[in-house]
């Protein structure tokens, strides 16, 4: 079924690679106009091809830890399209440290700013929109890692715990608007992150009971559920997309074991988790 959210102006962020990308693509085919955000100018590479393909799209350069960044991105999302339909806040960050050695501006900072500060100045700017419009959509992306401590991950976790909350708050307060929100909950996906072979496949699909990953469009598909008017009743949730394994028990490996290069998590804006310092 094509056209399933027919003229609905989409911001994605985190859109030039994995998640963000697939779901950017999805948006766009199905009648979307999809506004990527992303660090990478790769992102126009992207919207190119969606424009190729007959859909409609426009890339604005954003790195999520700028308020001005977010406040041009929603303005350019405006003065392109006059309303916006759906912000999908997915660009993340990720660092894995003990807590006793962490740096509070590389590793503390850094990761809360991108997953908390910026979805919630981003919900600033965008509600009176979305509330004088009477409708409006808020999708995230959070993680099963939001459900279970971490060990060298307690950040990462916490910030999506976090972003779980501003999600139930949007849903409980700004319901009466006709306005929802909802989060993706991904396991383990295959992205640039998470490349096939690599060390978090490794030490987790014996915990996933379906025994692979979960692919970039598998969660785009769930996010295209919650951008369409098919599930208008349907606010405040958690929909986990994990093959029956991480919420029953998060396993990361150990870096200091050598499981994880850090360095890894330097490389892209669209994964359920993203690294520090490189774009």
């Amino acid at each position: 079924m094509a056209g399933r959210i027919e003229g609905k102006v989409v911001i994605i962020t985190g859109a030039s690679s994995g998640i963000g990308e697939a779901a950017a693509r999805l948006l766009a085919a199905e009648g979307g106009k999809v506004v990527l955000a992303a660090r990478r100018d790769k992102t126009q590479t992207v919207v190119d091809e969606i424009k190729a393909a007959g859909g409609e799209a426009m890339f604005v350069k954003c790195d999520v830890r700028s308020l001005d960044d977010i406040d041009n991105l929603v303005h350019s999302a405006l003065d392109a399209y006059g309303r916006i339909d759906v912000y999908y806040g997915n660009a993340g960050v990720g660092n894995f440290f003990n807590i006793e050695e962490m740096d509070i501006e590389k590793d503390f900072y850094y990761t809360i700013d991108t997953f908390m500060r910026s979805n919630w100045y981003a919900a600033k700017l965008i509600l009176p929109h979305m509330m004088a419009q009477m409708k409006g959509d808020f999708i995230f992306t959070s993680s099963t890692a939001a459900y279970n401590g971490v060990a060298q991950g307690s950040v990462y976790a916490a910030a999506k715990a976090g972003i779980n909350a501003l999600m139930r708050s949007i849903a409980m307060g700004y319901g009466k608007y006709n306005i929802r929100a909802n989060c993706v909950v991904p396991g383990l996906t295959t992205t640039e992150l998470s490349p096939p072979g690599g060390a978090m496949e490794k030490m987790q699909i014996p915990y996933i009971p379906m025994g692979r990953p979960g692919t970039a469009i598998e969660v785009a598909h769930a996010v295209l559920f919650y951008a369409s008017d098919e599930c208008r009743y349907a606010t405040g949730t958690e929909l986990i997309i994990d093959g029956g394994g991480d919420h029953l028990g998060i396993q990361y490996p150990m870096a200091a074991e050598g499981g994880i290069d850090n360095d890894a998590f330097n490389i892209a804006d669209g994964g359920t988790t993203a690294p520090a310092g490189k774009a």
